[in-house]
């Protein structure tokens, strides 16, 4: 992981771990999940919208765990960066999706673009399970002792 240079940039800086913020984040982060899967009927959009957003939650929730919080300057592109790194190379592929989505999510806040396919919505829900599920396992191990979600 680059956090000589995250730190350096400005991008992140460290914080003691709280294990109520770490908690809170990870079940709102499931939470958005089941909002994305019911909202994917009505909006597409929407739905892949939440679930980056739940992928950003669980993101932060791991930088959190590991004594760091991003700051205001290039946030979300920060936990995308600090997931990946956290995941490691096996996990390439969902921080890739996550990406993609971070982009997605742009375009659809900022210049209105609308259109999500059936696949597209089901995937991003798929990785934010996923991604969701693997930092959950990571905390734990990292804090066996610590009261979590």
């Amino acid at each position: 992981m680059n956090l000589e240079r995250l730190l350096k940039e400005n991008l992140v800086k460290k914080q003691k771990p709280d294990f109520n913020q770490i908690t809170q984040q990870v079940l709102r982060a499931e939470k958005d999940v089941q909002t994305a899967q019911a909202t994917i009927k009505t909006d597409k959009t929407w739905a892949i919208t939440i679930a980056y957003h739940s992928m950003i939650r669980a993101g932060r929730a791991l930088m959190y765990s590991k004594g760091y919080l991003p700051t205001a300057k290039f946030t979300h592109k920060t936990i995308v960066e600090f997931t990946k790194d956290a995941l490691g190379q096996e996990l390439d592929t969902l921080v890739i999706r996550f990406e993609r989505l971070r982009k997605r999510r742009h375009e659809f806040i900022y210049e209105s673009k609308n259109h999500v396919t059936d696949e597209e919505a089901n995937a991003a829900i798929d990785t934010a399970n996923k991604i969701t599920a693997e930092v959950k396992r990571l905390i734990k191990a990292a804090n066996p002792q610590a009261e979590l979600f």
